[in-house]
């Protein structure tokens, strides 16, 4: 009789465990660093300055860049990721060589284009040519279909500024 239970319990754990290693990859969580899914993308602003326009953000190209026209804040530039799309992450680019500088601002996301929601409060990041004038805001995977930092401060200049505006797509990752 015991060795029977202790083969009867055996093979439990046995079961037990193949079946959390096959069930493991279901159960899943996000992972920030997807693919960028925005280059290229449609893009729109609240101004731009001559040729700084709101279609560099998506162009790959760090050394271009969207300037807002005029001098004043609150302005916003976007992308139209073409559909829905689950994201949990941007990484928001500044030419390499530019000077330091804080930009205080959020992420917001819309399904339409005119309602939107936030996905990042405001905040004050720290551009620095030490770490490639790149920050990374990650956030809660969310669906959404157009992206849009709102922009409310710049201590290195008088108008909003990015160079680009990467969107990664919320990947999947075993527990």
């Amino acid at each position: 009789m015991r060795n029977r239970n202790w083969r009867s319990r055996a093979l439990c754990t046995v079961v037990a465990t193949s079946l959390l290693a096959l069930g493991g990859p279901l159960l899943s969580a996000t992972a920030a660093g997807g693919p960028n899914i925005a280059v290229g993308d449609a893009t729109a602003a609240s101004s731009s300055h001559g040729e700084y326009g709101a279609a560099n953000i998506t162009d790959g190209n760090q050394g271009t860049y969207w300037q807002s026209g005029g001098g004043s804040l609150p302005q916003w530039v976007q992308t139209d990721l073409g559909a829905t799309e689950r994201i949990d992450e941007v990484v928001l680019r500044l030419p390499a060589d530019w000077e330091s500088r804080d930009q205080t601002l959020s992420v917001q996301g819309s399904a339409d284009g005119t309602g939107f929601s936030t996905l990042k409060t405001s905040a004050t990041y720290a551009f620095d040519p030490g770490s490639g004038n790149t920050v990374t805001i990650a956030f809660p995977a969310t669906q959404t279909r157009f992206v849009r930092v709102d922009i409310t401060a710049n201590t290195g200049w008088q108008a909003a500024q990015l160079s680009e505006l990467e969107v990664h797509a919320a990947g999947e990752s075993s527990v």
